[in-house]
């Protein structure tokens, strides 16, 4: 396995938490924070380290590998305490906020997925047809018991 020009700063140990802190998808919430905090512990010891070295000597600036660590440390932090915090935000969303996301996902699903697959020549269907009622007189009949009650009504008794 090559090792870049980057991480070739880094010591076996440090170089497997960076590279855990790149694949960060499958950790738990649990592996996530010790993470973040053993990033932070090594990046705070090379933080000291260099303020002790830079204290102590006359030229700054010659400990160029434990800068390029610390920067690396750094991003690396960084990386995992901004995937720390979409967890958090994730966790505390509103129900009226998933309720809105999830209203949305099934709109943009709905348009991508017609609901009709059937043929396009197909007209709606007006039930079945209606059968007379021959048991009753229809409305307005001249006929029988109707005839009395239509000459009431239209001129007056005859």
């Amino acid at each position: 396995m090559a090792i870049s020009h980057e991480e070739r700063a880094l010591d076996s140990g440090e170089r497997e938490l960076v590279a855990q802190s790149r694949d960060i998808a499958n950790l738990s919430q649990a592996q996530l924070t010790d993470l973040q905090k053993r990033l932070r512990a090594r990046r705070d010891r090379v933080q000291r380290m260099i303020r002790t070295r830079t204290r102590n000597t006359a030229t700054p600036g010659l400990d160029a590998g434990a800068r390029q660590k610390k920067a690396l440390l750094a991003e690396a932090v960084k990386r995992v305490t901004d995937e720390v915090h979409a967890r958090r935000d994730a966790a505390k969303r509103s129900p009226a906020e998933t309720a809105t996301q999830h209203l949305a996902e099934a709109v943009q699903r709905k348009a991508e997925n017609p609901s009709w697959r059937g043929p396009e020549d197909v007209t709606a269907n007006t039930g079945p047809a209606e059968t007379p009622n021959t048991k009753i007189a229809p409305s307005g009949a001249l006929h029988a018991e109707g005839m009395r009650a239509v000459i009431a009504r239209s001129t007056g008794d005859r």
